[in-house]
Order: C-alpha cells, then structure tokens, then sequence
C-alpha cells in the first residue's frame, strides 16, 4: 500500500520507518533541518532497533515547499503524527493526498474532532507508549518498547498497516483517547517542571504527585461516561510505563527546554475544562497546566 506520514517527529519517524521495511511505499511530511536531512541523507534508529532507512527508500515531502500536485490523492491511508497546535494542518493535507482513512496517533483530546471536520467517519484514533527520541536531524533513538492501540470507524484498518509494531483493535475510541491522557497527564508536566527523565517519576514524592494526577483526571473521565478500568489497574498501567520508559526525557520536557510551545492545553487543559463543565474539581491538573504555562 502507499502510505503517508504526516509529521516527521519521533514516533512519526519510527511508523514510517516500520511500514517502509514492511514493503509499503511511504511518504513522510516533514520539516527544517529535520526534514531537509530525512530526504538527503535517510533515517537512523538506534536502541530497540538498529536500522538504517535510506533516502531512496521513501519519498519526503517537506512542509515549506508544499504538496506537489502529483502526490495528491494518490495514497491509500494516511497517518498523523503531530502535535495537536498542528493537526487542522496536517488533516487538511491528508484530505489532498488520500480519499483513504486517515489516523489520528496524537496525544490529547480534540484531535479527533478536527480530524473528522476533513474526513467525516473514515477516520481512526490510536495511541502508543512507545517511547523514541529524537537525538538530532535524522537519527532517533527508540527508548522502550510498549503498546499501540487503534479504535474508530476505520481502526481495523490501521491495525492490519501497523501489524509490525502489534497494533490491537479496540472498538471504544474514547477508553483508547483518555487512557492515553491520563498516563500523560501523570508524566509530561511533572517531568517538565522538574527537569527529570520519566525514571524519576517512579520514586517518591514524585511517584504521589503523579498517581494522584491521573486518578483525578480519571474522575472527570468517568463522570463523562468513559469506561475505564479499576483504579488499581490504571496504576499498573502508569507504573509499567514509568518502567519502560525510564531513560526518556518526556516531549513535553524537550520542549520547555527549547522555548516551543507545549502540549499542556490538549492534556491538563482539556482535563480542567472538562471538569469545570461537570462541577468537578481539578486541583491538580489546574496547577499543572499553570505552571507549565509559566515556563513558557
């Protein structure tokens, strides 16, 4: 199949690494330096798996220069993989280049609902714990393995693609969406504020702060009518992350430390307004999402 990549960050880069050594041609939309050397020079993955892409291998299409009109509506699926400040974008090109289902793997809320503005229900939500780096212009370092699970009208779809990294098929969209926020509401802004790898997280005081974050987001998400597994079962979840990842300086912690603007709106954020609108209280979640705000 011919596939498109849709933001050229580390997990982006490790998907579409994966679909090009299993056969698919692949486009990846990417940009800067990062871009400019994925075209030239290939990919280079380190840690889980050693491998080399080179740029023969796969077409790159670089955000300042555009789409070329001979790539559009020429892919089966598409995928995306970026932030959510640039997901309208990024769905927008993926309504020119396939009349395909399009997957959103992002982190946060809302990105499903803007994915769907531009492909109506052929659409798929996913969310993964793989944890990659990216260590500089075209090399990332695939920190821990974890799991990728895939939901939405079209998520068989996507599941059957990503087969190589063990995608599993969930039905419930939602469940898949918010036990995604809650293990990153528990981990990015903490170990932003704090400066430390996810490792950190896992002893205390910090271990307290990020147990207690999660299961108050947890709250909100029942009370909206998420099914979510017993809170003991949550807890394993964010431990066992917390273990796989522990050498991973979170995204949210390499962009504090850049000056980019962060993802703490589609975490916390979503988490405090969403709890406003029910009555329920956020107090952790709230103090998060200002002092992240505050490091900007």
């Amino acid at each position: 199949m011919r596939i498109a990549v849709l933001g050229a960050g580390s997990i982006g880069c490790l998907i579409a690494a994966k679909l090009v050594r299993d056969g698919h041609d692949v486009l990846i939309h990417a940009r800067g330096e990062h871009g400019a050397t994925l075209a030239i020079k290939g990919l280079k993955i380190t840690g889980e798996w050693d491998v080399e892409i080179g740029p023969e291998e796969w077409i790159v299409s670089l955000d300042e220069a555009g789409i070329h009109d001979a790539l559009k509506k020429s892919f089966d699926q598409a995928i995306i993989t970026c932030k959510s400040k640039d997901t309208a974008t990024l769905s927008e090109i993926a309504s020119m280049l396939t009349d395909g289902p399009v997957l959103s793997l992002q982190n946060g809320l809302g990105n499903h609902e803007i994915l769907q503005q531009y492909v109506f229900e052929n659409s798929a939500v996913g969310v993964t714990t793989n944890a990659v780096k990216r260590l500089g212009p075209g090399e990332i370092e695939w920190v821990g393995k974890g799991n990728l699970r895939i939901g939405g009208p079209k998520g068989e779809n996507f599941a059957e693609s990503l087969s190589s990294l063990e995608a599993e098929y969930n039905e419930d969209v939602s469940s898949i969406i918010w036990r995604k926020l809650l293990i990153n509401v528990a981990i990015n802004p903490i170990a932003a504020i704090c400066g430390v790898k996810n490792g950190e997280l896992s002893r205390e005081p910090l271990l307290s702060q990020s147990e207690s974050t999660m299961l108050e987001a947890a709250v909100v998400a029942r009370n909206l009518g998420i099914k979510l597994p017993e809170d003991q079962v949550l807890l394993h979840d964010l431990h066992s992350v917390l273990e796989t990842t522990s050498e991973n300086e979170c995204s949210m912690l390499a962009d504090v430390k850049a000056g980019r603007e962060t993802e703490i709106d589609a975490l916390c954020g979503q988490v405090v307004s969403r709890g406003e609108s029910l009555g329920v209280p956020t107090p952790l979640n709230s103090m998060l999402l200002s002092q992240i705000k505050a490091l900007r």
